[in-house]
């Protein structure tokens, strides 16, 4: 049997397994069992949190997503991670340093089940003419950025009623081959809102790296502070000297066990 947790960071929703104790073998059969809504448990991605592998680093967290295939990041997830860590006392409630796949971040916990990350600004990204190909498929303004994963931030004058499946679909051939994560968004003062479809998971209701990298373009340009609005909630993005500090909130849903 393996013990887990499930928590929600905005609606986007995981299931958190400690490696920590003993390591739990995950595969691609588990994850997408145990992934499926209506057989199995249901979550937008698996996180495992495992022992460091770096001496100044307190944890080794991977983050897999619904398909089975492994993601570098996730912020929305990296706060309930450390949360679930908090809360079952693998360590003091203070600041971790926490290494993942791609990025080193730090987690500080906050009032009222916050937690703020902080993390280095994304780069821009464009191998293998990837904008040029982008370009040939849509109309709109957009920019990538990579945050331990790859982002398309689309700009639209609206995303309520816009069919993302279908932007998706029309993009998809780019998008697989590179691992990308698609957002469309709207800004409005310091406010923005997002949609997101990701790769391997399909939309979300919140997406805390690509909110990031939408937040992150107009931080630098609008203003030290930024917010971003998705259907599961609201982020908080702050610019502090060369990183970004993240907040949101990290909310328990239940714990159980499933069969190996």
């Amino acid at each position: 049997m393996i013990d887990f947790e499930k928590w929600h960071g905005n609606g986007n929703d995981f299931v958190i397994i400690n490696s920590i104790e003993v390591k739990t073998k995950i595969n691609k059969n588990l994850i997408t069992r145990i992934s499926d809504r209506n057989k199995g448990i249901g979550f937008d991605q698996l996180i495992n949190i495992c022992l460091p592998t770096k001496d100044d680093k307190d944890f080794f967290i991977k983050f897999f997503n619904a398909d089975g295939s492994e993601a570098g990041m996730c912020l929305n997830g990296i706060r309930c991670a450390s949360s679930y860590i908090w809360n079952n006392e693998f360590a003091p409630k203070k600041a971790i340093n926490i290494q993942t796949k791609s990025k080193n971040i730090i987690c500080t916990p906050e009032k009222n089940n916050m937690v703020t990350v902080t993390i280095d600004f994304p780069e821009t990204f464009e191998g293998n003419n990837l904008a040029t190909k982008v370009k040939n498929k849509i109309n709109d303004d957009f920019f990538m950025l990579n945050i331990g994963n790859n982002h398309l931030c689309i700009k639209k004058e609206s995303i309520e009623k816009v069919n993302l499946n279908k932007i998706y679909k029309k993009l998809e051939a780019i998008i697989k081959k590179s691992d990308i994560n698609l957002s469309i968004y709207k800004k409005k003062g310091a406010l923005i809102n997002i949609r997101t479809y990701e790769n391997g998971v399909g939309e979300t209701l919140s997406c805390g790296s690509a909110s990031l990298c939408i937040a992150s373009n107009f931080l630098s340009k609008d203003g030290l502070s930024m917010k971003t609005k998705s259907m599961g909630g609201e982020l908080i993005f702050k610019k502090a000297e060369n990183v970004i500090l993240m907040s949101g909130p990290a909310s328990f849903i239940y714990k159980g066990n499933i069969n190996e």
